[in-house]
């Protein structure tokens, strides 16, 4: 996305957006800047994911993990850096990113840590 504004005004059709997933057997759509809100972060993502139920993931390692490949194909990644996740401007779910090498293999781990934002007992039927 050319801009974080881009990024965060994002609100696609859920069903629209599950049908072209399907129609192209996509798991998900995950979007992307280099502009972002703190100058801790590399990357704002979105990730998109219809096709499972879901309009949103807030915060997804497998969607930033595949995100890092590219990143490493493409010659991009210079050093260990954290990806904002989410439309949210002023809250933020980060991601942290790190690369090492296991053999000639460049693995990529991914961490965070979680808020608790609502808290209770869940009854299930």
């Amino acid at each position: 996305m050319a801009s974080l504004k881009d990024c965060l005004d994002l609100c696609p059709d859920q069903e629209k957006l599950r049908e072209f997933c399907l129609k192209k057997d996509f798991d998900i759509v995950h979007v992307y800047t280099d502009d972002v809100s703190t100058e801790k972060a590399g990357y704002r993502t979105r990730v998109f994911a219809p096709k499972y139920g879901y309009l949103e993931d807030p915060a997804t390692g497998s969607g930033n993990s595949a995100f890092g490949y590219y990143l490493l194909d493409e010659g991009l990644w210079e050093d260990d850096f954290a990806i904002e996740q989410g439309p949210s401007l002023k809250d933020p779910n980060v991601v942290r990113m790190k690369r090492y090498k296991e053999g000639d293999v460049d693995r990529i781990l991914f961490g965070g840590s979680g808020t608790t934002r609502i808290e209770g007992r869940y009854h299930l039927c």
